[in-house]
């Protein structure tokens, strides 16, 4: 039996292979910052689990069949929006995942993210090994110490680790697998406001701990509709708004203490520039009219009640025509759209004090100016 599946697994890969474009990333010609260091769950996470004794891995197709080196432990067909962004930033190849690549290869940044992690170290137990966000930054705090030593010191370190990108993004499973999720107490414990209010209170420690490895130049993104996830959709049932309004409301309540808890690190911290990445703006745009004719259905086959594509099983054939790749995911085509977004904002509101374009170009001896932009764009 277990011969019979590798064969069929190898031969569904030929044929995935032949119907796939295998799309390859236009690279620039050199990267604009030295370094980029990605932290967050599975949407960012491009192989860190496969490591790890977890029910959150996907190392298998149809993962990965857009992706020139199959399935990397990517929730996606191809590259996610971490992998995009690195290539928005002009780097010529993928940033690597913690604990992979030789002893100098960390020197342009290191990818942390791990699927089922969360804010809190309780958020997704159930699922196995995960590197939460506090053994995220306590990995960084390694690299950090490496890099020190590459360098010749911390205050060398420092400077070159200030000149560099860090994009953060993580929550949903603190929602998903923790307050709302099966098996979890959370919610006895806690009103949608006060978890909340934990959850970003924790967030603001874990931020100012980035801070003092070095960071300066910090993306945090907020949370998309997950309300609006084709799994979490049939998990649950859909409202009268074709989404879990609970779930959506949530990602809202979430957003909107994290958006205040940002200036206050930037005025708190010096030389701080924590900007705010408007992942629920981005999220809630008409998609149609780029292209995407499926808005609320998976492109590959997930079984009721999961989030993950069944094992080699085919995937829909039109996957640029698709917002989800999975119960939870994007495709690659909604993954690129969005960190183009994040990387060159089109409206004020979608990104603040900057994108990650401007975030680029501000010099780290201007402190001042970028309150005052965050009061003007965030409308307060």
């Amino acid at each position: 039996m277990e011969g019979g599946l590798k064969a069929w697994g190898i031969l569904l890969s030929i044929v995935l292979g032949v119907v796939s474009n295998w799309k390859q990333w236009a690279r620039g010609s050199s990267p604009q910052v030295p370094c980029l260091f990605i932290f967050g769950d599975s949407v960012f996470d491009n192989g860190n689990n496969l490591a790890l004794d977890t029910d959150v891995t996907v190392d298998y197709l149809p993962y990965g069949v857009d992706f020139p080196y199959g399935s990397t432990g990517r929730c996606s067909n191809g590259v996610n929006i971490a992998d995009a962004i690195a290539d928005l930033l002009g780097f010529e190849d993928y940033i690597l995942p913690f604990g992979k690549g030789n002893c100098r290869e960390f020197m342009g940044g290191v990818n942390y993210a791990s699927g089922g992690s969360g804010i809190l170290n309780t958020t997704g137990y159930l699922l196995g090994q995960r590197y939460t966000m506090d053994l995220q930054l306590y990995n960084h705090k390694i690299i950090a110490s490496r890099i020190a030593k590459e360098l010749g010191g911390a205050d060398v370190a420092n400077k070159y680790l200030g000149q560099c990108i860090y994009v953060v993004e993580i929550g949903y499973n603190d929602y998903l697998n923790n307050y709302y999720g099966e098996g979890y107490n959370s919610s006895k414990i806690y009103t949608p406001e006060q978890f909340a209010q934990l959850l970003v209170q924790t967030y603001e420690t874990q931020l100012e701990r980035l801070y003092n490895e070095g960071a300066r130049k910090v993306a945090v993104f907020g949370l998309i509709r997950m309300g609006c996830m084709p799994a979490y959709k049939n998990i649950f049932g859909a409202d009268e708004s074709s989404c879990v309004d609970k779930l959506n409301q949530a990602a809202q309540l979430f957003n909107n203490k994290l958006q205040k808890a940002l200036p206050k690190l930037n005025a708190s911290l010096p030389g701080a520039i924590f900007t705010y990445i408007n992942s629920y703006e981005i999220d809630s745009e008409n998609v149609t009219g780029l292209g995407f004719k499926f808005t609320s259905t998976s492109c590959c086959h997930v079984p009721n009640g999961e989030i993950p594509c069944a094992a080699l099983t085919y995937p829909c054939p039109n996957r640029d025509e698709h917002v989800y790749w999975d119960g939870a995911h994007y495709t690659e085509a909604r993954a690129r759209i969005f960190a183009k977004r994040a990387y060159q904002r089109q409206l004020p509101v979608e990104a603040y004090p900057y994108d990650i374009s401007g975030l680029v170009k501000v010099p780290l001896d201007e402190t001042d100016d970028h309150c005052s932009t965050w009061a003007i764009n965030n409308g307060d």
